[in-house]
């Protein structure tokens, strides 16, 4: 027993001195990083900028605050209106049925908390993954 309380303390120390010494080593390193690109990598990042600013969906986020029938669509959506001026409102007829989204989120944080509101008025309301206008 007393063999294996020696060994565990010379590893112990062992240990705890690499540690020390090594961290010592580490944090005295200092330096500075260049980045060096080509025209290429240039060229490609300008393309991919450019194609970018070319889109007019990406992936993003909207709220369905109705489904049923055309005239109910119509209404949530003049009911939606009033409550609140700004948001994208959508209608969308997928036979028999319509439905009525509202938003263009960019991403799931601003759709939920957008939701936080609306619920109040339209307590069925739910986010969807869906394609939106920049």
């Amino acid at each position: 027993m007393t063999l294996m309380k020696s060994l565990l303390n010379k590893y112990n120390f062992i240990l705890l001195t690499f540690f020390l010494f090594g961290s010592a080593y580490i944090s005295a390193q200092e330096g500075s990083l260049v980045m060096q690109s080509s025209e290429s990598i240039k060229q490609t990042i300008a393309k991919k900028k450019a194609y970018n600013k070319s889109l007019k969906t990406i992936k993003g986020y909207r709220i369905q605050i109705f489904f049923g029938s055309e005239k109910g669509a119509y209404r949530t959506r003049d009911k939606f209106r009033a409550a609140f001026p700004t948001p994208f409102i959508k209608i969308q007829n997928f036979t028999p049925d319509w439905k009525v989204r509202v938003g263009n989120y960019k991403t799931r944080l601003e759709a939920d908390r957008a939701l936080v509101d609306i619920k109040q008025l339209f307590p069925g309301a739910i986010v969807l993954s869906e394609k939106i206008n920049i």
